[in-house]
């Protein structure tokens, strides 16, 4: 679906760039391209260093004390768009020449007034703090010590700074990019989601876009059985020229392009997966809206720490030996503690709980009261037949997103309770926009049972889309980032509450918990949703 532009963002404290970069201020909405001059006057701007191998030192407060430019580089206080960072207390001023070039001058909050900035000026504010009118700066302004050549350079950028808009912006287009699997086994994934998402922002388009622009979506497909999705990604950013990336589905590639996206400094309202990086704050570029397996661990040893008739008893963890599910099984064991639940015993199966012929033993010596599973497609079942086998009918718990589909059988099998978490649950949903979905999953025409990665990409999309709308029609990387870090309590239609900040890129930390029932087996919700602290 839709177009583009070029720039980068970058962050730091120096409140002052503002007296003397007042010069450049809102986006015109066109890309331009930059001389080799304006290309070397962007590198001042935004990281601080010298293109041309010399040194750049700045001077701070009023006693000089000095640090290498990189430290502070103008951008970190006045954005990557010019417009100005509000940080601790201090707004700098915009800085793109529009403004610093005002034909009536300025006047300033505490009364200091002075004519517009020309070229000379600019350069003795950068330099020595003081305005065209030969008034000190605020001492929040650095001073910088630069070559006359850098000086000219980044004069030059500041002068085109409000004409350079970040990739995927035009006067009447959004770019928005995802990487999914147009070939091999996981192609239906990627036919489900690409038809959700296609139809989503069709749909958004024929009600007039985002803040008049229309939001075109480029797929970077790839074959799953031959690929990992990470060139089909580093193709995109290199060509594609998006603003942004949405959902998407690249599970052997996921840390490749994640890495990819921060070098990049593109922001991701997604993927869907089944396994986030532990910790917070993650990845500063990408927001997840939905917890993956993890989460739903930890949700579980929540639940059985609480649950009457599960609270105070032993817990055993069986596990996958890949790195996510140890990782997975060690935060459940963590939760657990921190729940005061007691400890967890962690039971690693090399093969997959099919291939470990002595875990119904090992179950059998510690005579838990619930087990949790964390391994792969068709381990609950097993697990299920195993405690039958050993006349063991502990509670039988395990993360939704790796068991639905082998519950029915593990039920057949098993008499004792057995639940399952999910990032997101019928109760969620509300009316208008469970018939929307159903209508987006008829016009993709895509196989049946994909519904958790559509809702995973509708979520993304609806997500997206308000940090669009709230960044404003002056959109840059870092507005959007900063409007998404503003979400609290947003409410997709599909999903639990989504909430961002500063520090934290998962929306919904937690999970519902559903109890399986009934013949044939049906879910059966057990309690409300079971939030998370971060860990």
């Amino acid at each position: 679906m839709r177009s583009a532009a070029d720039g980068l963002s970058l962050r730091a404290p120096t409140p002052v760039l503002a007296a003397l970069l007042a010069l450049l201020a809102a986006a015109t909405a066109r890309a331009v391209d930059l001389t080799p001059r304006e290309q070397a006057g962007k590198r001042v701007y935004l990281t601080g260093e010298s293109p041309t191998g010399g040194e750049i030192v700045v001077k701070l407060g009023r006693d000089g004390s000095t640090l290498p430019g990189t430290a502070a580089p103008c951008g970190s206080c006045h954005g990557a768009d010019g417009q100005g960072r509000p940080e601790g207390g201090v707004r700098p001023s915009a800085v793109i020449w529009s403004e610093l070039a005002k034909p009536y001058g300025h006047t300033h909050p505490g009364g200091r007034k002075h004519p517009p900035f020309t070229g000379a000026s600019l350069g003795r504010a950068l330099r020595d703090g003081l305005d065209p009118a030969g008034n000190p700066l605020d001492v929040s302004m650095p001073r910088y010590a630069l070559s006359d050549e850098d000086l000219g350079s980044l004069t030059a950028y500041l002068l085109r700074l409000e004409e350079d808009l970040d990739p995927g912006i035009s006067a009447t287009s959004l770019r928005i990019g995802t990487v999914l699997p147009t070939a091999g086994a996981l192609a239906d994934v990627g036919q489900a989601m690409r038809g959700v998402l296609e139809g989503f922002f069709e749909a958004l388009d024929r009600r007039g876009g985002v803040h008049g622009r229309k939001v075109e979506l480029v797929v970077a497909g790839y074959d799953s059985d031959g690929a990992t999705g990470v060139d089909a990604a580093r193709k995109l950013l290199r060509e594609g020229r998006v603003l942004a990336l949405v959902s998407g589905f690249f599970p052997a590639g996921e840390e490749e392009v994640l890495a990819l996206l921060a070098a990049d400094r593109t922001p991701l309202v997604g993927p869907f997966g089944l396994f986030a990086p532990p910790g917070e704050p993650a990845n500063p570029w990408v927001f997840r809206p939905l917890g993956g397996v993890r989460e739903q661990a930890r949700a579980l040893s929540a639940f059985a720490a609480r649950e009457p008739g599960l609270a105070g008893k032993r817990v055993a963890v069986v596990h996958a030996a890949d790195a996510p599910f140890v990782e997975a099984a060690r935060a459940a064991g963590a939760e657990l503690r921190r729940r005061g639940g007691g400890t967890a015993e962690l039971l690693r199966v090399d093969g997959g709980p099919a291939g470990d012929a002595g875990l119904a033993a090992r179950l059998r010596a510690i005579d838990p009261g619930a087990v949790i599973v964390i391994a792969g497609d068709g381990a609950l079942a097993s697990v299920a037949r195993d405690l039958a086998a050993a006349r063991l009918s502990p509670a039988l718990l395990a993360p939704g997103t790796l068991s639905s589909r082998d519950a029915a059988q593990a039920s057949a099998a098993y008499r004792g309770a057995i639940y399952l978490a999910f990032p997101s649950a019928p109760g969620d949903e509300t009316p208008s926009a469970a018939k929307e979905l159903a209508r987006l999953r008829e016009r993709s025409g895509s196989a049946p049972g994909h519904r958790a990665s559509q809702v995973s990409a509708f979520v993304d999309a609806t997500v997206l889309v308000e940090g669009l709308r709230r960044a404003g029609r002056a959109l840059s990387r870092e507005k959007l980032v900063e409007s998404l870090e503003a979400l609290h309590d947003f409410e997709t239609g599909l999903a639990p509450p989504i909430g961002f900040g500063p520090d934290r890129r998962l929306g919904a930390p937690g999970a519902h918990i559903v109890k399986v029932e009934g013949k044939p087996p049906g879910f059966r919700p057990a309690g409300n949703f079971v939030a998370l602290e971060p860990d």
